[in-house]
């Protein structure tokens, strides 16, 4: 009997560890999570640390008129990757198709770095976006493939922790590396992710594995589409996720471009305290994202995805209120109050789309998650921005008078975020077992 007991004992903590953080480290998919955690981790580091040494790099070659072109050709070439990573991943597979977005990676990276004009510079940047966006969607399309469910919800937490550490670290790297050696060394500050990648990838993805993650694969004979027939419909759970990522990416536009800015003009902030106060979303959605990875019934995922957007959308009123009473702290808590929205349901969000694509659509539905999201803040930051530009609205706050306009954007934000709300009923995540 108490053999028996013991017995059961030991099956119990091995079915409990199924699922866990321990599972998650163990082989095969420890290599796995590190070589996708590069990926995701490059592109975050990418967007974040260099995106503040371009200013001083177009200063340096005398052309800052091109600063808009820069930052347009880069997030327009990272959406172009996003749209051909799957037709890549399908003529040559997933690890000759990361190896190649790497090498042309180290590329762009050369061209900007020993760039000698302006022009040249703009192309280093265009190649390293569209080799960025083959990488991170190719990181993304082979997470389901290569974890099985019950991981999934944990991966997209190291990924938003990946994040995290990268807004904290990208502008302490790009600025001090800019600051104490060069710009032009500062725009390679991004190399150890991907030499970590490299590194790293033989052991996720050994050369000749057979299996669906790493196999070309042949088209059929129908006709190809662009998109995956259920995104941004609105009667399944890939339609309504799709929507969702966009419309809070695009109310998520605003703080990105205007939060920083009021900081330092409205409450006079110096540089690294606005930082600071930017990364606060980023570590409060890493930190809510690990314990939301551990929930496994169908009710508790709905609950997290259906009021995830209330929460920013709360935020989007508090960072508004804030500005026009002069009251940083509320400021401080919309930014935790939109990361707690991300932390809820941008992983269960992740997971419910790509489970719910049709099955011969999966791997395209998966690589385009990452081109959704920075069209929603390209799109938002253009239209959103362009608008509050042409108004005016940075002239006025440049002036540091906490007025109506605060409450204009932040409005706006939250506007955008009851439609994602709506969006938000339409989806329908699956129990992890």
């Amino acid at each position: 009997m108490p053999q028996e007991t013991a017995t059961m004992d030991a099956q119990g903590k091995a079915e409990a560890a199924k699922g866990g953080w321990a599972e998650l480290l163990q082989k095969p998919y420890g290599a796995r999570l590190t070589a996708l955690s590069a990926g995701i981790g490059l592109h975050a580091f990418n967007e974040i640390a260099i995106a503040p040494v371009i200013p001083m790099a177009l200063d340096a070659l005398a052309a800052p008129n091109l600063l808009p072109f820069v930052y347009a050709s880069f997030f327009l070439l990272v959406i172009t990757g996003g749209l051909t990573a799957a037709p890549l991943r399908r003529r040559i597979g997933a690890r000759a198709g990361l190896l190649l977005a790497g090498a042309l990676y180290l590329a762009a990276v050369a061209t900007q770095s020993l760039a000698p004009s302006a022009p040249v510079l703009l192309v280093g940047r265009a190649l390293q976006g569209l080799s960025d966006g083959w990488i991170v969607a190719l990181c993304y399309s082979l997470i389901a493939d290569l974890f099985p469910a019950r991981l999934v919800p944990r991966v997209f937490s190291v990924e938003a922790i990946i994040w995290a550490l990268a807004a904290v670290l990208g502008p302490l790297a790009g600025g001090f590396t800019a600051e104490w050696v060069h710009w032009r060394a500062a725009l390679a500050v991004s190399l150890p992710f991907i030499l970590l990648l490299f590194t790293v990838l033989p052991m996720a993805l050994p050369a000749g594995q057979k299996g669906q993650a790493d196999t070309p694969q042949k088209q059929g004979q129908g006709k190809r589409r662009l998109l995956p027939p259920k995104l941004f419909g609105l009667s399944t759970t890939a339609g309504c996720g799709s929507w969702l990522l966009f419309l809070m990416s695009v109310a998520q536009s605003v703080s990105a471009v205007f939060l920083a800015y009021g900081l330092g003009h409205i409450f006079g902030l110096p540089a690294a305290a606005a930082g600071m106060t930017v990364v606060t979303l980023a570590l409060t959605w890493s930190v809510v994202a690990m314990p939301v990875a551990g929930l496994k019934s169908v009710a508790s995922k709905r609950r997290a995805v259906r009021f995830g957007p209330l929460f920013q959308a709360l935020g989007c009123g508090l960072i508004a209120t804030g500005f026009y009473t002069g009251l940083l702290p509320l400021v401080v808590a919309g930014q935790v109050s939109s990361g707690t929205a991300f932390g809820m349901l941008w992983a269960i969000a992740n997971q419910a789309i790509i489970e719910d694509a049709d099955p011969e659509h999966r791997m395209t539905t998966g690589s385009l998650l990452p081109s959704i999201a920075t069209c929603g803040s390209v799109f938002g930051s253009s239209v959103i921005g362009g608008l509050a530009s042409s108004a005016g609205v940075i002239d006025r706050m440049a002036g540091g008078a906490p007025h109506w306009e605060a409450l204009a954007l932040w409005g706006t934000a939250a506007c955008i975020s009851i439609l994602a709300l709506i969006a938000a009923q339409g989806i329908r995540p699956k129990a992890t077992d």
